[in-house]
């Protein structure tokens, strides 16, 4: 072999065992589910999701990409920019998931969405968080 091959070698072998691990771990990923940060108001509807509605429903907000329910960024988007006062478009969403939450969505249809899978007080928190964030993504 001749010295050339052999540094091209080392130079290689180099390259994969220390640079790219080294590259790897010391990027800022998220461990948990890639979540984006919200306000802390946020914080316990968006662990809620994350753990009852993430497996189902896709929201980017959560670092969810569910396989059964629909994209949330996509039905409850609004259709407009939404300024922070605009509270009508915001407690309108919030109203439509509380409803979905509590009457569920062709709950007789196998794998559609249950009612009550959480308490009111979760189903509040939840909405909000689902409301503020939809469609950020």
């Amino acid at each position: 072999m001749s010295k050339r091959t052999f540094y091209t070698f080392a130079v290689l072998v180099f390259v994969l065992a220390v640079v790219i691990p080294w590259l790897a771990f010391r990027g800022s990923g998220d461990a948990n589910t890639g979540a984006m940060k919200v306000p802390q108001h946020l914080k316990a509807g968006q662990a809620l999701f994350e753990t009852n509605c993430g497996t189902c429903h896709t929201l980017y907000s959560a670092g969810t990409d569910g396989d059964y329910g629909p994209d949330l960024d996509e039905l409850l988007a609004p259709t407009g920019p939404v300024e922070p006062e605009d509270t009508k478009t915001i407690k309108a969403t919030e109203q439509r998931v509380i409803n979905a939450q509590k009457q569920g969505v062709d709950s007789n249809t196998p794998g559609r969405m249950p009612p009550g899978i959480l308490n009111e007080t979760q189903q509040k928190e939840v909405a909000e968080f689902v409301a503020a964030t939809a469609g950020e993504g």
